[in-house]
């Protein structure tokens, strides 16, 4: 049963190895060569000139961006649905910029939640919750939905 729950997690990682270490190195304008990724899709490091850095070296918002990465590729791998909870925080405007644009692509091929206090974080100006009496706003053709979860919970008068 060891072995068999081994050579599966191998499989997974080497399926999603790829992906997740060329997002990362589009993510960071290759700043870092790639990151070092176990069979079981642990994180050994980053290669940076040539050399292992282990992560603890790179910045919180950068493990969190990493993490992320982890997290959509494996969902869009098994096609089901990843809830992130503010999970960007700590990046700043350009990575933002980069994982919205992801979050949109990927929103065709599977479905993403995100819970957050700052919805410009995540999503493009004209994809925000208008003024009004809606509580939320549909964009690229459906496929993305804000919602504005204090105006519909609130109690109707």
């Amino acid at each position: 049963m060891k072995e068999a729950d081994a050579a599966q997690a191998s499989n997974l990682g080497q399926a999603l190895a790829p992906a997740i270490a060329g997002r990362f190195q589009e993510l960071t304008q290759r700043r870092y060569q790639t990151v070092q990724l176990t069979a079981q899709l642990a994180t050994e490091g980053l290669i940076v000139s040539g050399g292992l850095r282990p992560t603890s070296l790179i910045s919180v918002g950068t493990r969190e961006q990493l993490s992320t990465l982890y997290r959509l590729s494996l969902a869009e791998y098994l096609g089901t649905t990843i809830v992130l909870d503010d999970q960007l925080v700590q990046s700043d405007e350009n990575r933002m910029e980069w994982f919205r644009a992801l979050l949109t692509e990927k929103a065709r091929s599977f479905q993403i939640v995100v819970f957050t206090c700052r919805p410009g974080d995540y999503l493009a100006a004209t994809s925000m919750v208008s003024d009004g009496s809606g509580f939320h706003t549909d964009t690229d053709n459906g496929f993305v939905r804000a919602i504005d979860l204090e105006r519909a919970l609130r109690p109707r008068k």
